[in-house]
């Protein structure tokens, strides 16, 4: 009798997994399916890309000792490494309106 128990209990632990992964595989493939819809009839919304004003200027490095010439959007010096000081630039994007739902 304690033998038929634990077989019992085996099946079920195996019946739960089984049915855990089965429910994880289909969300998974939901998913994907949405999100291959979603982007085949979401409508372009491609912005142009914006133009670096500060291309061609350049910023002189910080260290007495380097005094090195480096474009105006460089974080570091090309020369000796130093952190240089610099305007911090924020990237800004556009996000269409919430809806109040939210698709995965």
């Amino acid at each position: 009798m304690e033998g038929v128990f634990f077989i019992l209990v085996f099946v079920g632990v195996i019946a739960i997994t089984a049915l855990l992964f089965g429910v994880w595989i289909i969300v998974a493939i939901a998913r994907v399916f949405f999100r291959v819809l979603g982007t085949l009839f979401a409508p372009a919304t491609r912005l142009p890309p914006m133009p670096d004003v500060r291309a061609n200027q350049t910023i002189r490095c910080t260290n007495d000792r380097c005094n090195g010439q480096n474009p105006a959007a460089a974080r570091f010096c090309r020369r000796c490494g130093t952190a240089l000081e610099s305007a911090q630039r924020v990237r800004a994007t556009r996000r269409a309106a919430h809806a109040g739902w939210c698709c995965w």
